[in-house]
């Protein structure tokens, strides 16, 4: 009897305890239990993720910390400030003595621009039997020459325009023992130029020429002992090729020699005359 009583009682126990237990349910798989450890490797983890973070921005400067539109304004200005090219794009639009810069053209070549020069060669006058070029006769004579292009203290110009004044003489004497002809061909012309040289800086190059000017012919016809002169001037037109230097005599002096080869024409009237000459000079 004691026996059973015993085990009544002990299941009694095990049932009140099983009515009073709290009922436990199942985690969500889906968010597993966090424990202690697991909280403090996450905000390492986080405090890690940060400061890797922090290391990829950049450093925030003062200006950083202002407005944008102050930091993009100041920003601005500093680089327009900054910018070379654009100080020289405006000084290049305004007026070079408004800036205060001033071209050193003249001070890398002092020279003047001017040059003096004896010329000769053989001048083809227009011949009335239909020759292609005409009576070869000799010709002497002498021009001054003017760099005008130095007036504009550009470089475009500077050495590559200029102009010719020429004196040039030729005669001729023909005919036979009962009638002569003498005749005096004075050629006096202004003709401006435009060369082109061999690179930047050379002292060389070939040029063309167009002018103009008049041309003074004095015959003496002469026949049976009696002469009789006949003068006159016609307006005529120069035009050419040739090539074209100044050489340097000296690194301590600005004189030059100067020397040129030209094939010119002067049409005067119907008659063309043709020059093949050169000529030598100095140019300082």
């Amino acid at each position: 009897m004691k026996s059973a009583t015993m085990h009544s009682r002990l299941l009694y126990c095990i049932l009140g305890g099983l009515t009073l237990a709290t009922p436990a349910f199942a985690q969500d798989d889906d968010a597993p239990y966090e424990y202690p450890d697991d909280e403090s490797s996450k905000s390492k983890n986080t405090s890690r993720r940060r400061h890797a973070q922090d290391e990829d921005q950049p450093y925030a400067y003062p200006d950083d910390d202002k407005p944008d539109k102050e930091v993009g304004s100041r920003r601005r200005r500093g680089s327009e400030y900054e910018d070379p090219a654009k100080e020289f794009r405006r000084a290049a639009e305004e007026d070079d003595e408004e800036k205060g810069y001033e071209r050193l053209s003249n001070m890398d070549d002092p020279n003047k621009g001017f040059a003096f020069e004896f010329l000769g060669g053989a001048l083809f006058v227009s011949s009335p039997r239909g020759q292609f070029l005409g009576d070869a006769q000799p010709a002497i004579g002498g021009r001054f020459t003017w760099e005008m292009g130095r007036i504009f203290n550009t470089e475009a110009l500077r050495e590559s325009f200029w102009f010719d004044v020429r004196y040039m003489y030729a005669g001729q004497r023909e005919g036979t023992t009962l009638i002569v002809g003498d005749t005096r061909l004075h050629y006096a012309t202004i003709a401006p130029a435009y060369e082109l040289t061999f690179g930047e800086g050379s002292d060389y190059g070939v040029y063309a020429q167009l002018g103009g000017g008049i041309a003074y012919e004095h015959t003496a016809l002469e026949v049976g002992g009696k002469l009789t002169p006949v003068d006159g001037i016609k307006p005529l037109v120069q035009y050419g090729v040739g090539l074209r230097g100044r050489t340097k005599l000296s690194s301590e002096s600005n004189v030059r020699l100067s020397w040129r080869v030209e094939l010119t024409r002067f049409r005067r009237g119907y008659m063309d005359d043709t020059f093949l000459g050169a000529s030598i000079g100095t140019a300082f």
